[in-house]
């Protein structure tokens, strides 16, 4: 009878972590969904996160690469992502020393009203 009841608690937690990798390996998140890998692609996201990645790590000119795709997106970005590219455009450009495509790039943000480039394009104007 003990032998019964660990062989149906044995089968009964081997189905329980069975249906755990299942939920796991087969869930809707973005990051195994390629139907979401394709829209992030497409609507500018992927590369906005690379990008960031990129600029935070310090290296510029990959992050440059990656926000200047974002644009490639600019109608299917909402205006924060759209101002946020081109502020951290301008952040890349400054760092390599592009100093006039930063100016462009802020300058752009500033006019849409970002506080953050109108103060970087003060900075640069005083240097």
């Amino acid at each position: 009878m003990k032998k019964i009841i660990i062989i149906v608690l044995s089968v009964f937690v081997l189905v329980i972590i069975g249906r755990l990798f299942y939920s796991i390996l087969f869930s809707n998140d973005s990051t195994n969904n390629i139907g979401n890998i394709k829209s992030d692609v497409e609507s500018g996201l992927y590369d906005y996160n690379k990008g960031t990645q990129q600029m935070n790590s310090r290296h510029f000119q990959d992050a440059e690469k990656h926000f200047l795709e974002v644009l490639k997106y600019k109608d299917n970005l909402n205006k924060e992502t759209y101002i946020n590219t081109l502020v951290n455009l301008g952040a890349c450009c400054a760092n390599q020393q592009k100093l006039a495509d930063a100016e462009k790039y802020w300058k752009e943000a500033a006019d849409l009203g970002d506080k953050d480039a109108a103060n970087n394009l003060l900075k640069l104007h005083q240097n």
